[in-house]
């Protein structure tokens, strides 16, 4: 398997999926923060305006980058928040799927 780099970036939700693909940095100390303003830039509002994610999810995303997983064991986490079903992976890779309307939509 080749080492290329990851090429950072967002795509934009489709009308028909309402998937989105991201990467962010697989720091500990930011990731929990760069979720937050995926999910944030989705709905349209400030990060402080989301559901608290400590209740939701609490550290699980933090955890995932602390002490990273073999690559071979292909590590991932799903979950819910904030009306989104979310997909991370051991190297930062993102999926972010609609599963309700967004909170402005309220």
């Amino acid at each position: 398997m080749e080492d290329d780099p990851v090429e950072r970036g967002r795509s934009e939700p489709s009308e028909k999926s309402h998937v989105v693909r991201t990467t962010i940095d697989p720091d500990p100390k930011t990731a929990e923060h760069d979720l937050l303003e995926i999910v944030a830039d989705l709905e349209g509002v400030v990060i402080d305006e989301l559901p608290s994610f400590y209740t939701e999810v609490d550290h699980f995303v933090e955890m995932l980058f602390e002490n990273p997983p073999s690559p071979a064991s292909q590590m991932e986490i799903t979950f819910s928040y904030a009306g989104y079903r979310i997909t991370m992976d051991w190297r930062g890779d993102v999926k972010v799927v609609a599963v309700k309307r967004p909170m402005a939509d309220e």
